[in-house]
């Protein structure tokens, strides 16, 4: 009788774990699919010159070194575009993401880290349903001639669009670009 009392209560302790790890995995799964963001392209236009710089990491993190172009810029310019572009290029055909972000602008913001030594500003030139910056869009001006990188980073749902140094939410992408103004 000791045996099945025993057997029982391991029986009973097993399903409690178990439907407790079910719980938990649905708790952490919130619905959406992982985009899977092989491209970003930085499109400049501005006066003279319309440029595309790509990062491309094709077989995805762990694997080989990302590829990545550096963005070359004309010193003293203002009234620079810039248009980020996301794509999966692991599919057949590419997926473009940029219209998704866009269409989801409440829950992305794209935030941009220059170099202290990367003579350029910049400011967001597209917002959310709630005036607060996206970042797909962005206004530039170049300086001084100078050197240095670019960081660019994706947030998925930030908790505060309003610091840009630590908006929190998870990153979809933290790309860099090496930078010239020549």
């Amino acid at each position: 009788m000791l045996n099945k009392k025993i057997a029982l209560h391991t029986f009973l302790l097993a399903l409690l774990f178990a439907g407790l790890f079910v719980a938990g995995c649905k708790d952490n799964d919130d619905g959406t699919e992982q985009e899977n963001i092989t491209t970003v392209v930085l499109h400049f236009i501005g006066p003279g010159f319309d440029r595309e710089f790509e990062w491309n990491d094709l077989d995805g993190p762990g694997g080989n070194a990302p590829t990545v172009q550096t963005i070359e810029l004309p010193p003293l310019t203002g009234n620079i575009t810039c248009r980020v572009h996301v794509y999966d290029r692991s599919k057949t055909p590419a997926e473009d993401i940029t219209e998704e972000i866009e269409e989801e602008a409440d829950e992305h913001l794209v935030v941009y880290i220059p170099d202290a030594s990367v003579s350029a500003t910049w400011s967001y030139d597209d917002t959310d349903s709630k005036g607060k910056p996206l970042g797909i869009k962005t206004k530039w001006q170049t300086n001084q001639p100078s050197a240095g990188n670019l960081r660019v980073i994706l947030y998925h749902e930030p908790t505060n669009k309003d610091n840009l140094s630590n908006p929190g939410g998870e990153v979809d992408f933290d790309v860099t670009f090496p930078v010239r103004i020549q």
